[in-house]
C-alpha cells in the first residue's frame, strides 16, 4: 500500500469521478465532462480537508469531510512553530478535555483531537452558516427577536458551563457564536477558556478582543464568571446597535478608562423600538464593577421576558 493512497473526488453536478492524487491541495480544477469548477482536497489523517474557512492567532480552521464516518466537520490544526509551539499544543489540546466535559446544546460539541505529524487538531461539529461577527459584516444579521433567543441560548450555555464544572469562556464575542441551519447556535472557540471560583481574578492564559474584554481583565489580567456577563454585553449591545460601546481602537488604559466613565449611549436611545428592559439590562451587564453586574439568572430572566414583547 503506498504512503499517499489514491484520492478521488467526485463532481456535485454530473458525478464523474477524478482521480486527483496529484494535484495541488486547495487548487480549483474544471471537471472534464461538464465543466464545473471543483476545489481538489487535501488529505489529513482520515479527514479531507476542502477550504480554510477560519484563522485564529495561531489556529487553521478547514471545512472537511470524515472519511471515516461521512459527515462533513471542522478541523481545527494548531498552526505554531517556535519555543512556543510545545506549549500551545498542549493548551490546544487541554481545551478538547475540557470541551469534552461540557454537554449542552449551546455548545460546540468537539469529535475527536489527535495530533498528526506533530500538529495538534481538534475535529468539531461544522456549522454550515458561519458566525454572528461575518453575518455582521455581510450585513445578513436576523431581526432583534432571533438574535435574543439566540443571545438566550450562549447564556444559558456560559451558565451551564460555569455551574456545571466553573469553567470560563474568558472571549465571549460574535465570532465565536456559530450557526447552523434555522439559526441553531453554538458557543464555539474555549482555547482561553480555564476552570476557576468565584472571585479568582489571576492572570489569564492567552489574551481575548480588547473590545470585549471587562475592565478587570484589561487591568488585572483576569476575571471570572462576570466578565463572560460583561462580554455577552458588548456583543449583545454590538449586534443590536450596530456599535461597540467602548470603541475597539486605543492603549489598555485608554480601553479601561471608557470603561469606568460608562459613557456610552444607552441601547434605548440607539434602538427606542426595543423593550427598555433590554437596554438597562445591557447597561447593568456592562457595568464597571463586577459585583454590580447581573448573574445568569437574572440575564435570562430578562431576555426571555422581552422575547414576549417582540
Amino acid at each position: 500500500m503506498s504512503e499517499f493512497p489514491q484520492l478521488k473526488i467526485c463532481c456535485r453536478n454530473c458525478g464523474t469521478r477524478l482521480d486527483v492524487s496529484e494535484l495541488e491541495p486547495f487548487t480549483v480544477v474544471a471537471c472534464p465532462v461538464c465543466g464545473t469548477k471543483l476545489r481538489i482536497p487535501m488529505r489529513f489523517d482520515r479527514y479531507l480537508l476542502e477550504k480554510v474557512c477560519g484563522r485564529g492567532t495561531n489556529t487553521i480552521v478547514y471545512r472537511a469531510q470524515d472519511t471515516r464516518l461521512g459527515r462533513r466537520v471542522a478541523v481545527k490544526v494548531l498552526n505554531a512553530s517556535g519555543a512556543d509551539a510545545e506549549e500551545l499544543g498542549a493548551r490546544f489540546l487541554e481545551e478538547a478535555k475540557l470541551v469534552a466535559r461540557l454537554n449542552h446544546p449551546g455548545i460546540l460539541p468537539i469529535y475527536n483531537c489527535a495530533t498528526l505529524e506533530g500538529r495538534p487538531y481538534l475535529v468539531t461539529r461544522y456549522m454550515e452558516w458561519g458566525d454572528l461577527a461575518a453575518m455582521r459584516e455581510r450585513g445578513e444579521l436576523p431581526p432583534p427577536r432571533v438574535l435574543l433567543k439566540i443571545i438566550a441560548r450562549i447564556a444559558e450555555a456560559l451558565q451551564y458551563a460555569n455551574q456545571s464544572a466553573h469553567v470560563v469562556h474568558h472571549d465571549v464575542k460574535p465570532s465565536n457564536i456559530l450557526l447552523a441551519q434555522d439559526y441553531e447556535a453554538r458557543l464555539g472557540d474555549f482555547d482561553l477558556a480555564d476552570v476557576r471560583e468565584a472571585g479568582d481574578l489571576s492572570p489569564c492564559l492567552g489574551w481575548g478582543t480588547p473590545a470585549y474584554a471587562s475592565p478587570e481583565r484589561l487591568y488585572q489580567g483576569g476575571e471570572d464568571a462576570r466578565g463572560d456577563i460583561f462580554s455577552l454585553g458588548v456583543t449583545i449591545y454590538e449586534l443590536l446597535s450596530g456599535e461597540l460601546p467602548f470603541g475597539g481602537e486605543g492603549e489598555t488604559e485608554e480601553l479601561y478608562e471608557r470603561r469606568r466613565e460608562m459613557a456610552f449611549p444607552a441601547l434605548r436611545t440607539l434602538r427606542p423600538e426595543l423593550p427598555g428592559e433590554l437596554s438597562d439590562l445591557v447597561t447593568a451587564m456592562l457595568d464597571f464593577m463586577p459585583e454590580r453586574r447581573p448573574g445568569y439568572v437574572v440575564v435570562l430572566r430578562v431576555l426571555n421576558d422581552c422575547l414576549g414583547k417582540l
